[in-house]
């Protein structure tokens, strides 16, 4: 009799905790899916950043016979962008955190130039993982250049991207999602005035990242 009670016991606990699980689950999925309504600025000339998250790191993209970037004191090339790279740019990196939206949207309006996906590891997204873990680049070209970077993360084993070549877009388009924790890198010409810093919140599609002027 009280084996029977205590396995009943058991079973209901049981019972209860897989139901907290179950119920967790869902929220998580509610809150990580979710794709809140942007409003998107209407000012003229501007980059709206690529993404939700927080500014890791502001760096610049060196001009040379293969592209290449400082970090720690260590030169990172980047040859995938030789033909895009045609001057010195700046390169944001935003960390994506598991209960960030994570979908992705275009920082200006153009027009997609190229999409380059390049396999890679899973190491945590908050460190410097820009030619180690897998990707997706996507160019675009408007009044200026930008390339908006999709990178995976330890958890984030799926990049989805939503745009296709010679696809046109308006700023604040949405162009792709990734699962999870992870990190998006926004390259675009020195010569504009960025006008966040390393610590900043972002949101995607309409938080300002930069202001140019074109003469």
């Amino acid at each position: 009799m009280f084996l029977t009670f205590v396995v009943a016991q058991f079973k209901k606990k049981a019972a209860v905790f897989l139901s907290l699980i179950l119920i967790g689950l869902i929220i998580f999925g509610v809150i990580f899916y979710r794709d809140p309504k942007r409003i998107i600025p209407t000012e003229n000339d501007i980059i709206v950043s690529p993404a939700d998250g927080k500014v890791i790191s502001i760096d610049t993209v060196y001009q040379g016979e293969v592209p290449f970037t400082v970090k720690n004191g260590k030169r990172i090339y980047l040859p995938e962008l030789k033909e895009y790279i045609d001057t010195d740019y700046t390169m944001i990196s935003i960390f994506m955190g598991p209960f960030d939206v994570h979908v992705n949207r275009s920082p200006i309006s153009g027009a997609v130039v190229d999409i380059i996906y390049i396999e890679g590891k899973y190491l945590p997204a908050f460190g410097d993982v820009l030619v180690e873990n897998e990707r997706n680049i996507i160019v675009i070209d408007g009044k200026i250049r930008t390339v908006t970077i999709q990178i995976a993360g330890t958890f984030a084993r799926r990049i989805n991207c939503y745009v296709d070549l010679d696809q046109a877009l308006n700023i604040g388009d949405k162009i792709g999602m990734i699962r999870l924790g992870s990190q998006v890198v926004l390259i675009y010409p020195s010569k504009i005035t960025t006008i966040v810093k390393v610590g900043d919140k972002v949101k995607a599609g309409e938080s300002i990242i930069g202001e140019f002027e074109l003469n």
